[in-house]
Order: structure tokens, then sequence, then C-alpha cells
């Protein structure tokens, strides 16, 4: 009786000594949640939960995309212009919310500078286009001809210069081969798209599930860092090449043709969907038994999520293109404020992952 007394004495003192802890925030290590290092779990759940679904969206949208470009071009009118047009921001919509991605399948055949070839600094792409409609070949656009042209009018820019044109409609009109030509542009998109989304599903996913030495990863573990790449790159990326490239020290310097789908009025929509997508990524319950952020510790977890945030409900009110933003009162500082809340979120990412064992490599952008 003596020794349980005393038992239950001791236990009560354990408690009440862990609920001190509690409320002063000292618990010791070993009793506070670690950060998963289930690789594998971690990475099934992103790509079930998050890639996979993404790659699913954007097929279909691409396939709606093709459609109404042929639409258009079997009846060149005002409305399917309008509807190619839609279609266009549907498949775009699409691919910004994977764009962040930049490996596996995506990088096969060169699907993803033919998807998307971006920046295009010298404005090769345009030279390009201009050219290939000049010439008028219609074997060129033949789709197996197609795909081995330059990945400068396969993709988005090249369509998006031709359906967003002032004068789109009636450059239709007067030469066939122009509305041909984004035909077939179209169609090479929802083909990228199928072909990225069917690869990912039927083997790319087993790769991931099966990661070890003997395959593409060397280890579950490898995958993981592959996956926080594409978060934290993609951070900076969308801060200096998306963002700072083009708004420039002011608004009289700003440089709204640098920017990323600016025909389409689109830029910061872009911005918009990545950042939604690389929070979704992050943690995003709804669609993954385990989230990505669970590598991390608790406390930095609270720290990127805050600066999620503050970016969040900086952008949402903003127009969806650099021009609108610019002409409004402080439009410029509002950019200079975004630029400085990417800047926050990656360095809370490197925080974070210096409270880990994962090491993510030379990072091109940063020039580290």
């Amino acid at each position: 009786m003596v020794y349980n007394e005393n038992r239950s004495q001791l236990e009560c003192r354990i408690m009440k000594n862990i609920l001190s802890f509690l409320v002063l925030g000292l618990l010791p290590g070993w009793l506070i949640a670690q950060p998963s290092e289930n690789w594998t779990e971690v990475n099934l759940s992103i790509t079930d939960g998050q890639v996979i679904p993404r790659y699913t969206a954007f097929e279909s949208s691409s396939a709606g995309l093709a459609a109404a470009a042929q639409a258009l071009c079997q009846a060149t009118n005002a409305m399917n212009l309008e509807n190619a047009r839609k279609s266009f921001h549907a498949s775009m919509d699409a691919w910004q919310q994977i764009q962040h991605v930049q490996f596996g399948p995506i990088t096969y055949f060169n699907w993803n500078f033919r998807l998307h070839y971006w920046p295009d600094e010298k404005g090769t792409g345009p030279r390009q286009l201009d050219e290939l409609i000049a010439a008028g070949n219609e074997e060129v656009l033949q789709s197996d001809n197609f795909s081995r042209e330059s990945v400068g009018v396969q993709g988005f820019p090249a369509l998006e210069r031709l359906l967003f044109d002032d004068e789109s409609l009636l450059a239709f009109r007067e030469d066939r081969y122009r509305c041909q030509a984004a035909q077939t542009i179209a169609l090479n998109i929802s083909e990228i798209a199928s072909g990225v989304r069917q690869r990912w599903a039927d083997e790319f996913r087993t790769t991931i599930a099966n990661a070890d030495e003997r395959g593409f990863f060397e280890s579950a573990e490898d995958a993981t860092i592959d996956f926080l790449k594409a978060q934290v790159e993609s951070v900076r990326r969308i801060q200096q090449q998306k963002l700072e490239e083009v708004i420039g020290e002011s608004a009289a310097r700003a440089r709204v043709r640098r920017a990323e789908s600016w025909r389409s009025g689109r830029s910061l929509r872009n911005i918009k969907l990545n950042v939604m997508a690389l929070k979704s990524l992050f943690n995003d319950s709804e669609s993954q038994s385990i989230e990505l952020s669970e590598v991390f510790q608790a406390e930095d977890i609270t720290v990127i999520n805050e600066a999620f945030a503050q970016l969040n409900s900086a952008l949402t009110p903003l127009p969806d293109s650099f021009e609108a933003v610019l002409m409004e009162e402080q439009g410029h500082e509002k950019l200079l404020q975004i630029a400085a809340h990417l800047d926050a979120l990656f360095e809370a990412f490197e925080a974070g992952l210096k409270n880990t064992d994962l090491y993510l490599g030379f990072n091109s952008l940063d020039g580290d």
C-alpha cells in the first residue's frame, strides 16, 4: 500500500512538471514532435495528393485548349477566339499550379522547354515564330515534325502571341496558316500534358515508391530533397525572374514586357497561382496523408506558415497584370513589398532547412 501511494504521488509530480513545461514552452526535445524521416511516405503522399492530380487537371484543361483552337480555325469568329482565349487561361492556370515540379517526366524530351520557353531574354521565340508563319510550310505542322521544331515556337508563349494580339482575329482570317499554327501549338501542349501525366502515373510513381541506389534516386531521401527543391527554389525563381526582373527600381523603369504572360494580362495571376500551389505543397492536409512540412521542426513550420500568410495577404488584393498594379497609387511600392515577402519566405525555408539533416545542394538562381 505504501509503495502504491508513493508511486501515485510520484506520477502526480511528473504530470505537474510536464504541464509546467507546456505552459512555459520548455518541453524537452524528447517530448516534442520530431520531424518525419519516413521519406517514402512523404514522397508518395505528395505524388498522390499533389503531383498526379495537378498534372491530371493540366491534361484535361489542355485537351480543352486543343479543341477550342480547332474550333477557332474551323469557324474564325469573335466568339471562337474568345473561347480559345478562355481555354488558354484555363490551361495556363493548371500549368502554373504544377510548374514548380521541374524534375521527373516533365524533363523528358525537352517537354519543360517545349511547353514553356521562358524567360526568352534574346527574343528568340517571337523571331522564330515569325519565320515559321512566313514560310507557310504545312508539313512542319504535322505532329511528328513539329515536335522537332525549336522550343521557342512550341508552347504557351508562342500561342499567347498568336491569340492575344490586338489584331488576332483579322490576322487569322487573312492568313489561314497562322490559325493552323495556333491549332498545332495547342495540340502540342495537350500532347505534352498527357504524356507527362501518364508517365508520372504509370512509371515515375513507381520510381518514387522504390527509390534506392539502383534507380533514378539513390534513396527515398533524395526524392524528398527534389520535392524540397521544387518548393524552395521556386520561391527564389518567382522573386527574381517573375518579379524583380520586371518591376525595376521605380514605376517609370518597370519593364512590363519582360514579364511572363504579359500579352494575356496575367503575369501576377501566374504568381498568385504559383504561391497557392507552393503553400499547398508545403502543408495541404486536405489532399495529403502526410505533408512536406513534416520534415521541418515545429517552430520552423510556424515561421514558414506566417511568411506564406503575409505574402498572400499582400498578393491577393492585387490585379492580375503588372500594368494594372503600376497604374494604382503606390503600385510600385506594393510590388516591392511582394518581393520582400518572397525573400522573407525564402529565408524562412533556408533557416528551417538548417535545422534538418537535408541539404539541397547548389542553387544557381541564388549564386550559392
